[in-house]
Order: structure tokens, then sequence, then C-alpha cells
């Protein structure tokens, strides 16, 4: 899995709502809430996209069994080597 490109997209987001957050002058007040709720709801959905999910994924199919299963027919698929090699 590359983690790359879901950083930068999440980073670049974060960083262009800083602006909102540090917002100065009238009508300040609701544009630092909409900034402090869109910045912590990427936070938050970026730590469940790239860390909650894949852990939950990989305990559900350790679980199920599918990943032995998997395992099993690559390992009869895999091609015997003939003598001499």
């Amino acid at each position: 899995m590359r983690l790359r490109p879901i950083l930068m997209t999440s980073f670049a987001f974060f960083l262009g709502s800083v602006p909102l957050w540090t917002a100065s002058g009238t009508g300040s007040v609701a544009r630092q809430i909409m900034g402090t709720t869109v910045i912590g709801g990427m936070l938050a959905a970026s730590l469940i996209g790239v860390f909650f999910i894949p852990v939950v994924f990989y305990v559900v199919e350790k679980w199920s069994g599918a990943g032995k299963e998997h395992q099993q027919a690559v390992l009869q698929q895999r091609p015997t080597p003939a003598e001499g090699d």
C-alpha cells in the first residue's frame, strides 16, 4: 500500500484550511470554527483511512483464516524446480 499520495493529499487539504483556522477580522469567529471543524475532520478521516481500516482488515483476515487458504493456494501453484537446477 502506498501512503505517500494519501498523506500528501491530506496534508495539502490541511494546509489549505489553515487560513480559515487563523482568520481575523469581521466574521473571523465563524471562519475559525469552520477551520477547526474541517481540519479536525480531515485529521480524523486520514487517521482512520491510513491506520484503522488496514489494521481491522488484517485482524479480520487472520481470524477468518482467509490468509492461510490464500497461502496454500499460492504454494500449490508454485512450480517445483527441475532436477539439476
